[in-house]
Formats: C-alpha cells, sequence, structure tokens
C-alpha cells in the first residue's frame, strides 16, 4: 500500500512539474496571443477537463484506475511533445485543450487511488501529501520553466520537450511498479455525481469552486508580471516561493484535519485565503510589488500558510463522504468544478489585466472567492434549518 502511495505521489510530483513549466512557458512561446486571447487559450485546457471528468471516474469504477491513470500520463507526455514541434496558435490551442482530457483522467484516478488506499483517520494527511506533491510539482515546474526559457530563448520548442520526457519518466516509472487498488466496482450505480456525496458535502462546493478560480488566476499571473517587468526567471522564483508555502503547509494542515475535524481547518483557510487576497491588493498599489512583498513577508507568509488548509480539508472530507462503490465519480465531480474554475479563473485574469492590470485581478479575485463563500454558507445555514424540520415530521408520523 505505501508503495503504491509513493509511486502516485511520485507521478504526481513529475506531471506537475511539466504542468507549471508550460504555464511559465507559454505567454513567451506565443507572445502574439494577447491578454484575453492567452487567457481563452489557457482556458480551453480546463474545460475540456471539466466536460470529460466525470466520464473518467465512473470508467475509473467501472474498468480500473491503473488503467485511466497510465493511458493519460502517455497521452499528456505526447501531447505535449507536439506543442513543442510548432508555433501556429490553432494548432496549439487544440492541442492544449485535449491536454486537458488526459489531465482529468490523471486527477481522477490518482485521488481515486489514494481514497481507495487510505482510511478515515488518515485520509487528510494523504490527501495533504497529495496536495503537497501537486503544488510542490508546480513550484519545481515554475523554476524549471524560468531556466529553460534562459536556455532555450532563442529554440523555445525544445523546452517541451523536457517537459514531455518528465511525464514520459512519470509513466514509466507507473507502468513497472503501480498495482490496481482493491475497490468495490457496482455497474448499476448512479451517473449522476452529486449523487456519489451527501448533502453536507454538497454545500461547499461552492466554496471549492471559488478556491478553482483564484487557482485559475495564479496560473495567468506570469503574464501581467511579466509587462511589469518581472522577467521569465524571477517569475518562477516568486511563484515557487509562494507555492512551497501551499505545498509545506498541505501536509500539515491535512493531518489536523485527521484530528480535530475537516471544516475547523476549512475555516482557518477560508480566513487565511481572505486575509490574503486582501493583503496582496493593497501591496500591488505599490511601485515595486516585489519589494513591498520583502517588506510586509510577515504578514503575506502567514497568512498565505494559513490558506493551505482548504485544499486537503475539502478532498479528505470528499474521499469520506463519498459512496465506496462511486469515489471515481465523486473525485470526477472534485475535477470537474477545478477544471471549470481554472477555466472562469484564467478569463477572469485575462479579462481584470486588460481593465486593470495586477491589482485589478488580485481585487477580482477577491470578490470572487468572497461571494463564493457567501454562497455556501447560505447553503450550509439552509441545510441545517431544514434538517430540524425533516426530524419533526418523522416523529409526527411515527405510529
Amino acid at each position: 500500500m505505501g508503495g503504491d502511495l509513493f509511486v502516485l505521489y511520485f507521478s504526481m510530483l513529475v506531471t506537475r512539474i511539466g504542468f507549471g513549466a508550460v504555464i511559465v512557458l507559454l505567454p513567451y512561446y506565443i507572445p502574439n496571443a494577447g491578454s484575453v486571447g492567452l487567457g481563452v487559450i489557457l482556458a480551453l485546457y480546463p474545460l475540456l477537463e471539466a466536460v470529460t471528468a466525470t466520464p473518467l471516474g465512473r470508467l475509473c469504477d467501472l474498468r480500473g484506475r491503473r488503467t485511466v491513470f497510465l493511458l493519460s500520463l502517455i497521452a499528456m507526455a505526447g501531447m505535449t511533445m507536439t506543442i513543442g514541434l510548432t508555433k501556429d496558435i490553432y494548432v496549439i490551442s487544440a492541442v492544449h485543450a485535449l491536454e486537458g482530457i488526459a489531465a482529468a483522467g490523471i486527477t481522477v484516478s490518482t485521488l481515486t487511488m489514494i481514497t481507495d488506499l487510505t482510511e478515515t483517520g488518515h485520509r487528510g494527511a494523504g490527501m495533504g501529501m497529495f496536495d503537497f506533491a501537486n503544488i510542490g510539482g508546480y513550484a519545481v515546474g515554475f523554476l524549471l520553466g524560468g531556466q529553460l526559457h534562459e536556455v532555450f530563448k532563442h529554440e523555445l520548442g525544445f523546452s517541451f520537450f523536457v517537459t514531455a520526457g518528465a511525464m514520459g519518466l512519470a509513466a514509466l516509472v507507473s507502468l513497472l511498479m503501480l498495482r490496481e487498488p482493491p475497490h468495490v466496482v457496482y455497474s448499476k450505480s448512479s451517473l449522476n455525481p452529486l449523487k456519489a456525496i451527501d448533502s453536507q458535502t454538497r454545500s461547499f462546493l461552492p466554496l471549492w469552486l471559488g478556491v478553482t478560480i483564484l487557482l485559475g488566476i495564479v496560473f495567468y499571473l506570469p503574464n501581467p508580471l511579466r509587462r511589469i517587468g518581472v522577467g521569465a526567471l524571477s517569475t518562477s522564483y516568486l511563484l515557487f516561493a509562494a507555492v512551497v508555502v501551499v505545498g509545506a503547509g498541505s501536509v500539515g494542515f491535512g493531518a489536523l484535519s485527521d484530528r480535530i475535524g475537516r471544516q475547523k481547518v476549512m475555516l482557518l483557510g477560508v480566513v487565511g485565503l481572505m486575509g490574503l487576497l486582501i493583503s496582496l491588493g493593497l501591496l500591488s498599489a505599490d511601485s515595486s510589488f516585489r519589494g513591498a512583498l520583502m517588506r510586509y513577508w510577515y504578514v503575506v507568509a502567514p497568512l498565505g500558510l494559513a490558506s493551505t488548509a482548504l485544499v486537503p480539508a475539502i478532498l479528505a472530507l470528499l474521499g469520506d463522504r463519498s459512496h465506496q462503490n462511486s469515489r471515481g465519480l465523486a473525485m470526477g465531480l472534485y475535477s470537474m468544478m477545478l477544471s471549470f474554475g481554472l477555466a472562469i479563473g484564467n478569463v477572469t485574469g485575462g479579462v481584470a489585466d486588460a481593465a486593470g492590470g495586477l491589482r485589478a485581478i488580485l481585487l477580482y479575485g477577491a470578490a470572487i472567492f468572497l461571494a463564493a463563500c457567501l454562497v455556501s454558507l447560505f447553503l450550509i445555514v439552509l441545510l441545517r434549518t431544514k434538517a430540524p424540520t425533516r426530524e419533526m415530521h418523522v416523529e409526527r408520523s411515527t405510529p
């Protein structure tokens, strides 16, 4: 069991390294796309991921997690290499969109296998390790993207060959070492992903969507940073520092959620993330954004660390409350929400960038996250007010 989890974390880490490098490289590879155009191109990937996440989750339940995982890894490596062979914006857009299908397969199958291989009392830590590998891979990928840009600045297509090779390595290791975990197979379960989880878990979905929109906005940030004079290498270092904090906090907060409960840890994450967005929005008014971050690191760093509590707690909650015969479908719902959020975030980043640059991007993000929190709060209150009514009805109908 431990060996299989290690392979999953390793494969996720290496794959996300490739994703992170592509995020940094793409604005420089197609510089004539424009702000909104780049946002749309980046959004195509998560849109196809969203559309295919739940069918692939269902396929994991019926045909096995390992098969979906391996085929998706191999396809991702091949398509990343294809991007390096052309600079045609339409071809790159199409291939990048198709990569979303492979990304859905990787994410859904990985999360489903982690859920299979962990118990409730340790699932928060397991999901924290997933988030660490996920976010840590992006962090290393940001650094790698900056370095590749410096090495291959005159032939940037070679950078995509390097990232494709990393993904191919992950596929090879998984092929040799990963086993199919034991799981329940029941072909007559519902195809509706919302029925794979309970009503209380569904009330947190708007909050999760808000988090993923912010993630999509973060993925857009290399473009506005480039315009204010922050080069590819400096951008990669800045994003690396931010993402390392996120990855490191995920493991600890995931384990904490195993001890004190998922919802308490989620509340800490909400407060931290909102505070982080507000503080960054204020600091972005400074003429030297990097300098302001350095001066007020003692404010930004704790808020950033607290914000890392959200993702592992949400993932563990989803794993705890998903039906055993529909775990793939439940994780498909997670991936679908993630993908729609990334798509919305990429487009929002482009629109906000065109409207007011970096400061507008941060303010848009804060407003969206606040709205998501309020919707989830409304659903939670509504659910709790209905619960006594249902209990009273049952008492009155009992002879």
